[in-house]
């Protein structure tokens, strides 16, 4: 059993023998081990902290994107209550879909966007922008959307209805290090077998943690 903290960001990643949990609530059903016989050689390029680390950032992106989604088309001229259904509605939409736009390319902006304190910067200059001209409608709603994201309600309600619906045989934490995985075995040309194969083998062996846990 090993433990990881980043004291700056007080971000914690637990080792297992049955797998990975980090201080963000994630679940990884893989261990060490079981990603070198995945993609053999790519933890000898890359530390296993980083490549969770990037997992985890990308599997809280929803709450952050939305939040930038209210604000962009605020900024554009959309009333508020129109840019807050966008911005609700794209979350689930991204929230589905997070591991077809996982890649190691996107992980460093990804970290950035939903880092606390990017977003309570870009949050609290909009709002007191908003205030500054007028609109309290758009801040005020805003404020809305930020507790909403922040608490974790829409995510909460939408791990739950993603572990009813999921037909993958993975949990929404191992799709997204699965994309990870993949892509950086792409990258570096460490691919051992067909990706479908790969995804496969993935399950046999998220499965066979389930069992143990």
């Amino acid at each position: 059993m090993e433990e990881k903290r980043d004291n700056r960001f007080k971000w914690q990643m637990l080792e297992m023998k049955d797998g990975i949990t980090t201080s963000n609530g994630n679940w990884y059903h893989i261990t060490r081990d079981g990603i070198n016989q995945y993609i053999p050689g790519l933890l000898q390029k890359y530390t296993l902290e980083r490549i969770i680390k990037e997992a985890d950032a990308w599997i809280k992106s929803p709450d952050a994107l939305s939040m930038y989604v209210y604000l962009i088309l605020a900024f554009a001229g959309t009333g508020p209550l129109m840019a807050a259904v966008v911005a609700i509605l794209f979350y689930p939409f991204w929230y589905f879909n997070i591991s077809a736009f996982t890649t190691p390319l996107l992980s460093g902006m990804i970290k950035i966007l939903q880092h606390d304190g990017v977003i309570y910067v870009s949050c609290g200059a909009a709002f007191i922008y908003f205030s500054f001209i007028g609109n309290l409608d758009l801040m005020w709603v805003g404020l809305g959307l930020f507790f909403l994201f922040k608490v974790g309600l829409l995510r909460l309600g939408l791990r739950f209805l993603g572990s009813k619906m999921k037909k993958s045989g993975l949990d929404l934490p191992d799709r997204v290090l699965n994309m990870l995985l993949i892509r950086y075995g792409m990258k570096e040309g460490k691919l051992t077998g067909d990706i479908e194969e790969m995804r496969d083998r993935l399950i046999h062996i998220a499965n066979l943690h389930k069992q143990k846990k």
